[in-house]
């Protein structure tokens, strides 16, 4: 792999970054909600969809999308984390590669289901 694997030109889609929070409530059940990361959480990147798959489980029809995001150099993303495309549309971060550790680029794999399970 090149060292140019991106170029900044092709960094067009804002994208920002948040992290689970667990909380508690008076029972003891856990709930996630989320906050935009400390250093940085707003930058561009390159986001490339992949094909749609329809899921059926239980009579009830889900939609995963896949896509694979590129920005620059980051130690501070994490599976199970967010990354919110144009700011708005939440995408959960499944995985995170940081393109043979040259500390340029890190591609996320990020997932979003539409429909009810």
């Amino acid at each position: 792999m090149s060292e140019d694997f991106a170029s900044a030109g092709e960094l067009r889609t804002q994208i920002t970054f948040q992290r689970p929070t667990l909380a508690k409530d008076a029972g003891g059940a856990q709930s996630a909600s989320y906050s935009n990361v400390a250093a940085n959480p707003t930058v561009w990147g390159r986001w490339v969809n992949d094909h749609g798959q329809e899921l059926v489980q239980s009579e009830a029809m889900q939609a995963q999308q896949r896509a694979t995001v590129t920005v620059r150099h980051r130690t501070d993303l994490a599976p199970g984390y967010l990354a919110l495309k144009d700011t708005a549309e939440p995408w959960e971060i499944i995985s995170v590669d940081p393109v043979q550790g040259r500390q340029r680029w890190t591609v996320l794999r990020v997932l979003r289901v539409k429909g009810s399970a």
